[in-house]
């Protein structure tokens, strides 16, 4: 959606680019930043400006960092013997509202990526990971069920193996509230064949 003024339009156009957003979405942002006290919109360009310059990552786990460490691997309360592969820092962060209270490694980026993950990253990834088992019980494997995630699951799989610790993967299923009239029948499939006696 084009906006007869350049700033604004290359607003928009940013915008539009983040995931979730779209081009109809971004307009509404750029509208109300518009009509924003400025003094909001600096504070707000300042908070933008240090999270773009300060950003880093993990040294040990991959997580989105301010400093060496992610407040996760800083963090001594944490079950250390307990380590989650997650695909992207979002991940973490969905995975941090369960209550789960081990580390992490992060493999990819801050967000899903509809592109396959590189070889080279792969194994960068895993080369850390690797490095953090001394102690560790079980890795957890939670990647999405999608061609994407079965391809993680079954690479840090198959490097693990080999390594004394137990690798789980989180459950799928029919998730709380789906109707099963809806549910695709892979995921019926593996709900059934899961199924737990009561």
């Amino acid at each position: 959606m084009k906006v007869p003024y350049r700033d604004f339009d290359r607003l928009v156009s940013f915008f539009s680019k983040v995931p979730g957003i779209g081009s109809r979405g971004a307009l509404r942002v750029v509208l109300y930043l518009a009509q924003m006290d400025p003094s909001k919109i600096r504070n707000l360009a300042k908070a933008l400006l240090n999270v773009v310059d300060g950003a880093e990552r993990c040294a040990l786990c991959n997580n989105l960092s301010f400093s060496r460490l992610c407040w996760v691997c800083s963090d001594e309360e944490r079950d250390r013997s307990l380590i989650m592969v997650v695909e992207t820092v979002m991940d973490l962060l969905v995975m941090e509202e369960t209550g789960y209270r081990g580390l992490y490694h992060v493999v990819a980026g801050l967000v899903p990526s509809i592109r396959k993950i590189p070889d080279r990253e792969k194994s960068k990834s895993l080369s850390m990971l690797l490095r953090r088992l001394d102690g560790v019980r079980e890795v957890i494997l939670a990647f999405p069920y999608t061609v994407r995630g079965e391809s993680l699951a079954k690479f840090f799989h198959q490097a693990l193996l080999e390594k004394d610790v137990l690798v789980s993967r989180i459950a799928r299923g029919i998730p709380t509230g789906a109707e099963v009239e809806y549910m695709d029948a892979s995921s019926l499939s593996y709900a059934l064949s899961r199924r737990e006696r009561l």
